[in-house]
């Protein structure tokens, strides 16, 4: 007990000591350096996400790749900051808000392969670690309101009911299919979809 209570203090000390002898010039390309890849960084090399993107049609055409664009993006969520601080004020990062627009809008890119083979990869690791006294796996459906009450122009805009407020709202519904085991959550495919009668859409 006693040596390990002194190879603690030696490891803080140590570590005290590293921190007294970076300059703020460090620091500071440690942080930028920590933005720029994104606290899943790691975790998205383990997964190959690049190679998932490219399998789902997402693939450079000009500038930035994609899995820098979509590191980034994905970031924005775990630093507490959105889209307008994160990337379009945020000189720290070298990719300008159109390249980030034109990822977003693009109508090629398929997502909803993204998502699945995604899951699958993920679903594989954590299957790794149940055994077979886990709880039973089962698929959850969702059917949820996805309000656009600012939105003018959009494909297949309409009046959609949410049932939470028994209100009308001008959106969509958002159609998720996802895995659980009573613990853990993944999404593996979704969908927005519009009212089917004519009368309710506004475009």
């Amino acid at each position: 007990m006693i040596y390990y209570s002194s190879t603690k203090n030696i490891e803080i000390k140590e570590r005290n000591l590293a921190k007294m002898n970076t300059t703020p010039l460090e620091d500071q390309n440690q942080t930028l350096a920590h933005e720029k890849l994104g606290v899943f960084s790691s975790y998205f090399a383990k997964l190959k996400v690049g190679s998932l993107l490219n399998r789902s049609g997402i693939v450079k055409t000009k500038g930035a790749s994609p899995l820098e664009i979509f590191t980034i993006i994905f970031n924005l969520s775990f630093v507490g900051k959105n889209f307008y601080e994160g990337i379009v004020r945020n000189r720290q990062i070298k990719i300008g808000k159109d390249a980030v627009y034109n990822f977003l809008n693009s109508s090629t890119y398929n997502w909803r392969r993204f998502t699945l083979i995604l899951f699958s990869k993920i679903y594989l690791l954590i299957r790794r670690l149940l055994d077979d006294n886990s709880p039973e796996e089962v698929l959850i459906f969702d059917d949820s309101p996805y309000d656009r009450s600012r939105s003018k122009k959009v494909e297949l805009l309409a009046k959609v009911f949410d049932h939470s407020t028994m209100k009308f709202l001008k959106g969509f519904r958002l159609l998720t299919l996802g895995w659980s085991d009573g613990n853990s959550f993944l999404g593996i495919d979704f969908a927005l979809l519009s009212s089917a009668k004519q009368k309710n859409r506004y475009n």
